[in-house]
């Protein structure tokens, strides 16, 4: 009988230390190395955000086009209109990014401009029933966008004319 309760009361010792030095005494994961970060983002900045995959210009082009066709139904005619302008439009954006010459706020002023010529070259195409369908699917998305990261919804959309 003694020497049940002397086992049982080493284990329950053992058991206790195991649980208090796991407690007590955290190891801490060691960092990963990270690669390919650019020079210009802050430490803190690095820690915020997750490092993002790579798209593939392909797949940001589908994706695009996918976009377009589910606001609104696009003839073959049509299609093979918008497709080329989507084509040069994310050609012209991947360029912008990779370019490593100019400034984080000259290349997003070039993504915007980019943009705007990229709606009305769209919208150009797309008969008066569609655009606004269309912008008003952009603007929900953008809506859902902002609400997911918690940002202010602007008064006036700026692709609004």
């Amino acid at each position: 009988m003694q020497i049940t309760s002397v086992s049982r009361a080493l284990f329950v010792a053992l058991a206790a230390g195991t649980l208090v030095s796991a407690y007590a005494d955290p190891v801490a994961p060691t960092p990963a190395p990270k690669t390919d970060v650019s020079p210009a983002a802050t430490p803190a900045m690095q820690a915020n955000f997750p490092k993002r995959r790579a798209v593939s210009p392909d797949s940001l082009k589908k994706r695009e086009l996918t976009m377009v066709r589910k606001s609104v139904t696009l003839t073959p005619d049509e299609e093979s209109k918008v497709t080329p302008i989507i084509s040069n439009y994310v050609d012209a954006v991947q360029a912008v990014k990779s370019d490593a010459v100019t400034t984080t706020a000259e290349k997003r002023a070039k993504r915007k401009e980019l943009h705007d010529q990229y709606v009305s070259n769209v919208k150009a195409v797309l008969t008066s029933e569609q655009a606004q369908t269309w912008e008003t699917a952009n603007a929900e998305k953008i809506a859902r966008l902002r609400a997911k990261k918690n940002l202010p919804v602007p008064t006036a959309s700026p692709s609004e004319e």
